[in-house]
């Protein structure tokens, strides 16, 4: 009974229609980790996170997007045409047998949502809608079209990225959207939890604005309190001891002193004078306990240099190693071959292998961040063919005796 138990999925039995149409589809694929029914409700021709790039093509000739891939991963795959009163239809008896719907709609939606969230909450009152818009549905900015870089515009995230004498840079990869992704799912928990309170859904109107500029940590208050507008820095460090400095083999970050703790700035500079770099018992003099000196640009530079003196002979491994030994934050900066190959993700199996059946080969892709001891996360099956599960849909909606749930597509 207690391994029945330990292999039940925390969403056991909860059915989620995901109708999202960019990276914000990584709210299906963490409900799935946890074991919820994901169904992908594509259009005849498929979803664009189909066409994402960079893709691979595979054994049969088709290029395969990695965002696909990994994204759509153990959901199930259903056509439908929208655009036809029957595909509307169909949809709305979908979502009146469902427990969750995201969507991201068209910005020619203008405020309103693809499905009409009253209608099925008649039929369904449990339903759980999530609307992801680059904007929200409301204000002056509502249904207005966004891409991932807008979205960091506007939230004023891209404005710290960068170099204090350029242009702002944006972070790698969709981070604006991704972070859609992650608040949906965690609005659609939360939501599913007050259900079990109260019996009802709700419709969720979600924000990538918002999601961004929720990540502006200080930022806001050092605005409101102080009036004080934050900069690019780009390499530069805030305060010696806190920053990013290049090693024999790459680079490491390190937070050290007033940013840090003062026992890991004390703890540095010993390091540093004992090792006999020179410069190195520099650090010792009383201007070093200033917080003012050490934030300053003199200050920031000295430190580098001496700092840039005794990284030259060491790898980021041992400075890291090193440095955790004395309590100080320092990590090496990895770079992604190194973040596959790294001790700790290995030791909590965090990459997991996929096997991809249209590439004919075992990809290795993240793992869910978190472990679950009662309920864990379920090992994802691969992202799946388009409309592989029409014909199994049409099956199940039938033995519910709601035969025109679906159309039998190519599945």
């Amino acid at each position: 009974m207690a391994q029945a138990e330990a292999d039940t999925a925390a969403l056991s039995g909860i059915r989620v229609l995901d109708l999202t149409t960019n990276y914000a589809a990584y709210a299906g694929r963490l409900l799935a980790d946890l074991g919820a029914d994901v169904v992908r409700v594509e259009p005849p021709e498929g979803s664009a996170v189909r066409r994402l790039a960079p893709s691979a093509r595979a054994r049969s000739g088709e290029c395969v997007s990695f965002a696909h891939a990994f994204l759509d991963a153990g959901k199930r795959s259903v056509t439908l045409d929208l655009a036809s009163a029957a595909g509307r239809a169909r949809l709305a008896q979908l979502a009146a047998a469902s427990d969750v719907v995201i969507e991201t709609g068209a910005p020619s939606a203008q405020a309103g949502a693809p499905l009409d969230f009253a209608a099925i909450a008649r039929r369904n009152p449990a339903l759980v809608l999530v609307s992801i818009s680059p904007f929200g549905r409301g204000g002056p900015y509502g249904g207005h079209a966004a891409t991932d870089l807008t979205l960091l515009a506007a939230g004023g995230l891209l404005s710290l990225g960068g170099y204090a004498d350029s242009a702002p840079l944006a972070v790698h990869g969709e981070q604006a959207m991704l972070a859609c992704g992650i608040y949906g799912a965690v609005a659609a928990l939360a939501a599913l939890y007050a259900r079990t309170q109260s019996g009802k859904g709700c419709w969720i109107d979600l924000s990538g604005q918002e999601c961004v500029a929720f990540a502006l940590e200080d930022a806001l208050p050092e605005w409101s309190i102080n009036a004080r507008v934050r900069r690019r820095q780009g390499e530069t460090a805030r305060e010696a001891g806190t920053g990013v400095y290049p090693c024999k083999d790459g680079h490491v970050s390190m937070v050290a002193g007033r940013l840090g703790t003062a026992k890991a700035f004390d703890a540095l500079t010993d390091w540093i004078a004992a090792s006999g770099v020179p410069g190195g018992a520099e650090l010792r003099a009383p201007q070093w306990r200033n917080f003012n000196y050490r934030q300053s640009p003199e200050g920031v530079a000295r430190f580098a240099e001496i700092f840039g003196a005794f990284c030259r002979t060491r790898g980021k491994q041992e400075l890291y190693r090193e440095g955790q030994a004395r309590q100080i934050a320092i990590a090496p900066v990895n770079t992604i071959a190194e973040v596959v190959e790294d001790a700790q993700l290995k030791a909590n199996d965090f990459f997991q292998p996929q096997v991809e059946e249209l590439w004919g080969k075992e990809v290795i892709f993240p793992g869910p961040p978190y472990r679950l001891s009662r309920t864990p996360a379920r090992r994802r099956g691969p992202a799946p063919k388009l409309g592989e599960h029409n014909r199994e849909l049409l099956e199940e909606s039938e033995q519910s005796r709601n035969p025109t749930d679906i159309g039998v597509g190519p599945g």
